[in-house]
């Protein structure tokens, strides 16, 4: 009976200590590290582009790395001025960390899903396109994206987009679609490839080296609309 009692002791004891293990497993938007900004690729041969790769890890509040978290990236308030959708994920992302993917009517952009790893950290590359087919195109703000962890908000990021008219791949069009965002007055998000809160050359340099690469060939088949 003594030896029963101590067994059931230890659970007891056991499964208080995962409980509260599980209670402390919140994730910290101030300990977690989200980028300031991300960037949609085009593919080559149904592998995303490389140059669109970013991480993002998910700590608690005791800094410790959360593993297995859910972390889902949010594009629903990626719209222009006039209310229609800029930014849009594909509906189909070839990065095989990509959990799940959903796109309905309440988010036009697209809801994604993936889940962190044992050190709390999830790599991809995802791919997508914007709506800037002319100059003056309505587009999304600067950091329009949310991510969200079992919940919580960890953050906000800029989401800008090398395929910024949404087809042929990223070529020579995108270039000059991209010129009339940069006279805009206002900062157009899908224009912003390295987060500065500003469209400039340094931004264009980085989409022609993007166009000549070569690894973002190809468009979406189809996108979250």
């Amino acid at each position: 009976m003594t030896s029963l009692l101590r067994i059931a002791a230890i659970l007891a004891s056991g499964g208080i200590l995962l409980a509260s293990s599980s209670m402390a497993a919140v994730p910290s938007p101030a300990n977690s590290d989200v980028p300031c900004g991300i960037n949609l690729v085009g593919t080559l041969g149904g592998v995303p582009d490389p140059r669109g790769e970013f991480t993002i890890v998910v700590r608690d509040n005791a800094n410790n790395p959360i593993p297995h978290a859910r972390v889902e990236l949010e594009l629903c308030n990626c719209v222009g001025s006039g209310g229609q959708q800029d930014i849009r994920l594909c509906s189909t992302q070839p990065d095989p960390d990509v959990t799940g993917i959903l796109c309905e009517a309440q988010c036009l952009g697209g809801l994604l899903t993936a889940t962190t790893d044992e050190s709390g950290s999830i790599t991809l590359t995802l791919t997508g396109g914007a709506n800037n087919l002319g100059a003056g195109e309505p587009a999304a703000p600067f950091k329009c994206a949310n991510v969200y962890v079992e919940g919580v908000n960890l953050g906000a990021m800029n989401v800008g987009v090398f395929d910024e008219n949404g087809a042929g791949g990223v070529n020579p069009a995108d270039m000059s679609v991209w010129l009339s965002d940069s006279f805009s007055p206002s900062v157009e998000g899908r224009s912003d490839f390295n987060c500065t809160n500003s469209v400039n050359p340094a931004d264009l340099s980085v989409l022609i080296a993007i166009s000549l690469g070569s690894a973002s060939r190809f468009s979406c088949s189809a996108y979250c609309f």
